[in-house]
């Protein structure tokens, strides 16, 4: 497969390889996008974010940022936000394609750098 098609190919992925696929985009998402990703992964892995008792809020910035995107996520199911953030990665390899690299071990074999 010529390597503009693997940069490309996004069908079938699953809620973790999408998510080793966000690293490798060939170019850089914009901040909404980012906290859009965030916050879908970090409610489908750890769920509800910890009351602010247990979680000091950041103060500004984009810690404040991301603290009040995971926080907009509260009580969304992990399977939902799973199949969210899968879509939303299938959508952003196709708009940012993804960053291969040529594999060591032989020179004619194109992979994404696992």
């Amino acid at each position: 497969m010529p390597l503009s098609e693997l940069r490309k190919k996004w069908q079938g992925l699953t809620f973790d390889i999408a998510a080793e696929e966000m690293r490798r985009l060939y170019k850089t998402p914009t901040n909404e996008e980012k906290l859009r990703l965030y916050s879908l992964y970090k409610q489908a892995v750890h769920g509800d974010i910890p009351p602010l008792d247990e979680y000091v809020k950041p103060g500004s910035g984009f810690e404040k940022e991301k603290y009040e995107a995971w926080e907009a996520m509260r009580g969304k199911s992990a399977t939902s936000c799973k199949a969210e953030y899968v879509q939303l990665a299938e959508e952003m390899i196709k708009k940012y394609e993804r960053n291969i690299v040529r594999n060591k071990w032989n020179s004619d074999v194109w992979s994404v750098d696992y």
